[in-house]
């Protein structure tokens, strides 16, 4: 009895902590695309192991928050959702059909949280490191019956409460004939400052922002692990939103949503290092909104969560082992290491012996990874059939790759003993880590239609 009481005690405690903190004024609500448990739990043995953080346990700067649970992720037509039906349901608290964009299963619209806090005066911002009018930030501020209606989303975003965007680019339908240089020109049309530099997005004064990258035939920013000093980055974007609306919103307050949406082009590639690292720049990325949170902890709410998982990655699959160290090697994303054997091919670079170097340099194969004669005679037999022979790729959802890339990488993550069973969205259920102004409002949340619902609450706000 007397243990009883002392929880119930405490349990008050708790409770009276979360409620002196009072109404969350400025809410920062992060998505991770195809970010799965494994996928984060594998980025924090990936940093104590490689990244000699072993005194920190590689933690990522939202692991520790005090609310960390998982939930459910469905659509109304599938057990495995697309990122278009999980994110109205993220945004909205609704369930809908694969493929539909901010809509219900009837194609009904249904109003979101961005729009919620915009009605209430507070400032909204919306960043991405894909395309602007890609399927995650879009369900922020578009309603529309299919994902890909780009040109429809793009009109959307620039009617909507949305005062700050950030994306790669604008995506646009090859058989429209527009370009993303004519929604820049409507986009100023429409009063807003198109701005291709992050420190000069977060400086602008007075006018709503568009911040894209300096290169627009790009379909998402360079990742993580193949970005060179000045390219821009997730953790930029993140940077600048910030500072806009702080400085913006006048006391008003302000909603940003930001999505990590390389972690589910590489995760689809099944390339653990790219997807450890990019789910890396999410973590400095949120550690920004934690730098913010340390200047008004009683008003601000951070949430990191995911739309999907992708790529169903198993830590651990043989001989009840992992060697993460292995993975220390690999200098570059897949997709770029395709590009430098598409760069050999040209060249005419097809010997045995300049593919070596290659996968020693990007690798570390033989140096520092010893390989199975299995794994050589493997490489070998990919290198005559699909390099010298004829060029085969692997194609996923957002990339082609030369099928000698794929083949390398899935030997070093078995060397590291990793295992993807997917190059595709999994049913698993996805992270949930909240803090900050509002946790009582999250203590039932079950399902991703749950999370939306809390935040307005926490915010004093209601659907």
């Amino acid at each position: 009895m007397k243990r009883l009481i002392t929880f119930f005690v405490a349990l008050l405690l708790c409770v009276g902590i979360v409620d002196a903190q009072g109404q969350a004024k400025y809410v920062f609500y992060f998505i991770g695309d195809g970010l799965g448990i494994n996928h984060i739990h594998g980025t924090e043995l990936y940093n104590a192991a490689v990244k000699s953080d072993m005194a920190n346990e590689g933690r990522l700067s939202f692991t520790r928050f005090p609310i960390r649970t998982f939930i459910t992720s469905h659509s109304s037509s599938s057990l495995v959702t697309d990122s278009s039906a999980a994110a109205t349901a993220l945004s909205s608290g609704v369930k809908t059909v694969n493929g539909y964009m901010g809509v219900d299963a009837e194609k009904c619209p249904v109003k979101n949280i961005a729009e919620i806090a915009s009605e209430a005066g507070m400032m909204v911002g919306v960043a991405t490191n894909v395309g602007v009018n890609h399927a995650t930030p879009s369900a922020f501020f578009a309603h529309c019956e299919s994902r890909s209606n780009y040109g429809e989303i793009f009109d959307q975003l620039l009617a909507s409460g949305v005062d700050f965007a950030a994306g790669s680019t604008i995506l646009c339908r090859k058989k429209s004939g527009v370009t993303p240089e004519d929604c820049i020109e409507k986009a100023e049309q429409a009063g807003m400052k198109v701005v291709q530099d992050a420190k000069a997005a977060g400086k602008v004064r007075g006018k709503r922002v568009l911040l894209l990258s300096d290169n627009l035939k790009q379909k998402a920013l360079k990742y993580a692990n193949d970005c060179a000093a000045g390219d821009m980055t997730i953790v930029d974007y993140t940077d600048a939103a910030i500072k806009y609306l702080e400085r913006e919103s006048k006391d008003n307050g302000f909603f940003l949503m930001v999505e990590a949406g390389h972690i589910d082009y590489v995760a689809h590639d099944n390339d653990a290092v790219t997807t450890f690292e990019e789910i890396n720049h999410l973590s400095e990325s949120v550690q920004l909104a934690l730098d913010f949170y340390e200047k008004h902890p009683t008003e601000t709410l951070i949430i990191v969560t995911a739309d999907h998982e992708t790529g169903g990655l198993s830590l651990g699959y043989s001989n009840y082992k992992m060697n993460m160290e292995r993975l220390a090697w690999q200098k570059c994303s897949m997709l770029t290491l395709t590009s430098k054997m598409r760069t050999m091919r040209a060249e005419g670079k097809i010997s045995w012996e300049d593919m070596e170097r290659l996968l020693r340099n990007e690798l570390g194969f033989w140096d520092k990874v010893r390989l199975r004669k299995k794994d050589e005679q493997q490489l070998r037999k990919t290198f005559e059939k699909s390099f010298v022979a004829k060029s085969e790729e692997v194609v996923s959802l957002y990339n082609h790759n030369e099928k000698m890339a794929s083949v390398a990488v899935e030997i070093l993550n078995k060397r590291a003993y990793l295992k993807w069973i997917s190059l595709d969205h999994t049913g698993m259920q996805v992270p949930l880590f909240i803090k900050g102004a509002g946790l009582e409002h999250f203590t039932e949340c079950y399902d991703n239609t749950d999370v939306p619902k809390g935040i307005a609450k926490a915010m004093g706000l209601a659907f």
